[in-house]
């Protein structure tokens, strides 16, 4: 079986991105050792070590490839894990977000990339293991595939997971969940290290303690785990950093204002829209009118009137140096 092949059996198309992937993952071959995806009850208890849904878990299971029955699939699959060990724990390398599976193929594409989780969690858990990375630490940033999977649902009322590039990231060996966050290991425009500032869904509110507590862990962790890394600085990118928001809030009634404190904004401007940012994050969003909303909040209230006038919040991206 070949590119082309895989291709022709999925209905894959002719589009470009669809052609770079398939011709990467043709070039870069298997891995060494074949792929191994668990079923049944291995898979259920693994899926719920991840934090995966029960309304997920059983299909998921129904729907794993294999081998001899879905060929193509598992040609992606084997291919699409090798192309993420081959990297793990180099920050430096130029990741390709690889893309969905048409939708027609039913379960088994929109939970295409979820089976190339599972089969990649032993790899990343040895590289873990290789670095003295502790248990808890390993698996509560292994976990943030069940959060994935509920936003999929949530948004397209369906099963699914298309956060690919993200959960690549994370099986590659460079995120780590540190209480309230999730820092990665990167490089700033400039050449220098630095890491990357993440906000994950679940986790409860952004009160400014549990914030600050994340960022005391960061710089001891990764000087004692990654040490070659030496960062000094974490960069963001967030809705929160929105200088709009000042003309609703202040620091007496919102802990999103006082979590600011420090951050330096190094975007000259607005570049990149954070309407549906803000919206997923402050109310779940899932597409509703934005009067059917709640209004119990200054934040949720202050969201939702933003928008009703006209204007637009945006992802600003700003930095803070590491305690």
């Amino acid at each position: 079986m070949d590119a082309e092949v895989v291709r022709r059996d999925l209905k894959l198309g002719e589009g470009e991105e669809i052609t770079t992937w398939l011709s990467e993952l043709d070039e870069l071959g298997p891995p060494g050792e074949p792929v191994r995806l668990p079923q049944g009850d291995e898979a259920r208890e693994l899926l719920r070590r991840l934090e995966v849904s029960e309304l997920d878990i059983e299909e998921i299971v129904a729907a794993a490839p294999e081998p001899d029955r879905d060929p193509a699939v598992w040609w992606l699959l084997e291919r699409t894990h090798h192309a993420i060990i081959e990297r793990m724990g180099d920050w430096k390398a130029d990741r390709r977000d690889a893309p969905s599976l048409p939708s027609e193929i039913g379960a088994l594409a929109r939970y295409f990339h979820v089976y190339v989780f599972l089969a990649t969690v032993p790899a990343v858990r040895r590289f873990h293991a290789s670095r003295g990375i502790p248990d808890t630490i390993s698996w509560e940033t292994l976990a943030q595939l069940g959060e994935l999977i509920d936003v999929h649902r949530r948004k397209f009322g369906e099963g699914g997971m298309n956060k690919q590039y993200w959960t690549a990231q994370i099986l590659s060996g460079i995120v780590y969940q540190l209480g309230r966050l999730q820092f990665d290991l990167g490089i700033g425009r400039d050449g220098s290290p630095e890491l990357g500032m993440h906000i994950p869904e679940r986790g409860g509110r952004l009160v400014p303690e549990i914030f600050d507590d994340s960022f005391r862990r960061a710089r001891p962790f990764f000087a004692r785990y990654f040490p070659e890394h030496g960062a000094r600085v974490t960069t963001g990118m967030s809705w929160m950093f929105d200088p709009q928001l000042e003309e609703y809030l202040t620091e007496e009634d919102s802990h999103i204002i006082r979590l600011r404190r420090g951050w330096t904004l190094i975007d000259s401007e607005p570049f990149m829209v954070g309407d549906r940012s803000i919206l997923e994050f402050v109310f779940r969003y899932n597409g509703q009118p934005l009067d059917e909303l709640p209004q119990r909040t200054r934040l949720e209230r202050a969201v939702v009137a933003h928008l009703k006038a006209g204007r637009h919040w945006y992802n600003r991206v700003g930095r803070l140096p590491l305690p």
